[in-house]
């Protein structure tokens, strides 16, 4: 795994398992390769969040054997079209694995995979029952209460202020509701507990997974007219605006002096989009941390099993903490600003999570 996908593992050791037969898959046809596709809705690769982190995990497994992974040369924008592409895929009866992402395409997958009985599925992000659909679902807002309790004590630690916003890419993503939901749960048992008195000034909606342009203008006006400290920014594709958004705000003469706008980023390690250069892996990141879905896990399992015939089909699992296959980053460009004692407090409550102490609506 590259070091953008390194985990906080000071909090958490990640045990991948390969399979009980071994770690490294054969093929019996070196000039045959594994064909597998992957599909999810708009705007699809690029998305710097869901497809992305799922096209790594794909990546990954593909180091080890040869793979042949197809997705599609304009993704859907809806399930009514998603439903053509996965029923054209499985009709050729040439894919060892489709896989589909978001729970959004949750029905549609039941319906091509009953109709293709012997095609085998699998869901990431969501959940479908049938014997040949494997599925997975992750508590993200887990994860996200950990990025809530860094981003109070990052406002909280703001000689100038100690505002708190969040910009969202639509509301009604039950996804995003869960992050959102999860990050101010944090925010609030941090801000009670330590008596820190950060507030929450704004919850913007972009109304779009692909609208820089706007993301730019919230989160320009949120750090120089609305006197944020820090932001959480589940957006999705509109992801380059944020960073956009983040360069105007530095500029601003309205800014404070000696402090960087700071960001916790969603769904995909992130960490390396705030730095001076985002190509050059060093330096102090704007994006402090990022709540991830381990997507590219789950995907890596997933088709490992599958190539060993040991395909999981009508089994759902849901992942969370203590799994590690949800998380928050290991703040590799961030620890320079972010205490010791915010780390420590931020495992107190991650245990806490995991033996109950904290539960979720």
């Amino acid at each position: 795994m590259s070091s953008r996908v390194s985990l906080l593992t000071s909090l958490v050791i990640i045990v991948i398992v390969f399979g009980a037969v071994g770690g490294i898959l054969l093929i019996s046809n070196p000039f045959e390769p594994n064909s597998v596709v992957l599909v999810g809705l708009a705007p699809g690769r690029g998305d710097m969040s869901v497809i992305d982190n799922a096209w790594e995990g794909m990546r990954d497994i593909a180091h080890y054997i040869a793979l042949d992974i197809t997705v599609p040369d304009e993704f859907p924008e809806t399930a009514a079209e998603a439903r053509v592409l996965l029923e054209g895929y499985a009709a050729t009866g040439r894919y060892e694995l489709i896989v589909v992402l978001g729970d959004e395409l949750a029905a549609t997958v039941e319906t091509v995979a009953e109709a293709f009985p012997t095609q085998r599925f699998a869901l990431v992000g969501g959940q479908a029952d049938a014997d040949n659909i494997v599925s997975a679902t992750f508590a993200i807002e887990e994860a996200a209460f950990l990025g809530g309790v860094l981003a109070a004590f990052l406002a909280a630690n703001d000689e100038d202020r100690q505002n708190i916003g969040i910009i969202q890419a639509v509301s009604g993503d039950p996804n995003i509701e869960a992050m959102v939901d999860g990050f101010l749960m944090g925010v609030e048992a941090a801000n009670s507990t330590y008596d820190l008195n950060v507030s929450l000034i704004d919850i913007w909606t972009i109304n779009s997974y692909n609208n820089s342009a706007l993301a730019r203008t919230y989160v320009s006006s949120a750090f120089t007219v609305h006197h944020a400290s820090i932001l959480f920014t589940p957006v999705r594709a509109s992801m380059p605006g944020v960073r956009l958004g983040m360069e105007d705000a530095n500029q601003s003469l309205l800014f404070w002096q000696n402090r960087m706008p700071l960001v916790i980023a969603a769904e995909m390690n992130l960490d390396y989009y705030g730095l001076p250069n985002p190509d050059i892996t060093f330096g102090r990141s704007w994006i402090a941390t990022s709540v991830i879905p381990r997507s590219d896990f789950v995907i890596y399992d997933f088709v490992n099993s599958t190539l060993w015939e040991e395909f999981p089909g009508g089994i759902h699992t849901h992942y969370n903490l203590e799994t590690g296959y949800v998380n928050i980053t290991d703040l590799q460009f961030s620890n320079t600003y972010i205490m010791e004692s915010w780390i420590n407090a931020t495992k107190d409550y991650r245990a806490s999570i995991i033996n109950g102490t904290i539960t979720f609506p």
